[in-house]
């Protein structure tokens, strides 16, 4: 199965590392110079963008909101690529549901192997979407990308649903911020982010005073949803 990559904007220039690769893993490589043109391209969706934050007519993580608002590019997996990152600038691409962030100038073998990860992470995942789940006042369907509350919709952005959807799969387990750092974020355990404690604190927020209790905080060692 070939899988087609959307480079947009400065991550164009990883695009003689991808292509290399046609041979070995299939993939397809096409190109957009504008957030603009990303947008249009998803009347045919790929299967990865991979996202520049500087683009020409708008910032990498405008066209990143502007894409996770489409039909198409909600679930899209998409790796912001920069030649610069403040924490700041990290921390909002994932809170969007960006599923990586790599240096400009990494390494090729990098480049194709957060490229695989991803991908990987993508159809395992679609292929095990699971049933619809209710732990205490919060039910989830995953095939329907539904949360409610008390059986009130709640809105969650993509990384919160994630997120709590492992969570509640894993309900009453301790699941340390290295591994939901690994499994939701898809970046390596020894990454040096709060990421995880944001995530954790605006999934709360989104559920609200009442339910958020139930994502309890195992100090020194993680987050758990509990069973009762």
């Amino acid at each position: 199965m070939a899988h087609r990559i959307l480079l947009v904007g400065e991550a164009i220039l990883w695009a003689e590392t991808l292509s290399a690769e046609y041979s070995a893993w299939n993939l397809i490589v096409d190109r957009a110079e504008t957030g603009n043109e990303a947008l249009a391209a998803l009347k045919d969706p790929p299967d990865l963008v991979l996202l520049g934050l500087d683009l020409p007519d708008m910032s990498g993580l405008a066209c990143l909101k502007a894409l996770r608002q489409t039909e198409p590019g909600r679930e899209l997996p998409v790796i912001m690529v920069a030649a610069r990152r403040g924490e700041a600038e990290t921390a909002e691409a994932f809170d969007w549901g960006a599923d990586d962030f790599a240096a400009l100038d990494c390494e090729p073998t990098e480049r194709v192997a957060r490229v695989r990860a991803v991908l990987r992470r993508r159809f395992e995942r679609e292929e095990s979407v699971g049933r619809a789940m209710s732990v205490g006042p919060v039910s989830l369907d995953p095939a329907r990308h539904e949360c409610r509350v008390r059986g009130r919709l709640v809105a969650l952005r993509p990384r919160e649903f994630e997120l709590l959807e492992i969570l509640m799969r894993k309900a009453g387990r301790v699941l340390s911020r290295s591994y939901l750092l690994e499994t939701v974020w898809g970046m390596s355990r020894r990454a040096e982010t709060r990421a995880v404690d944001v995530g954790v604190s605006r999934l709360r927020a989104a559920l609200g005073r009442r339910a958020g209790t139930w994502l309890e905080t195992v100090e020194r060692f993680g987050y758990r949803f509990r069973t009762e």
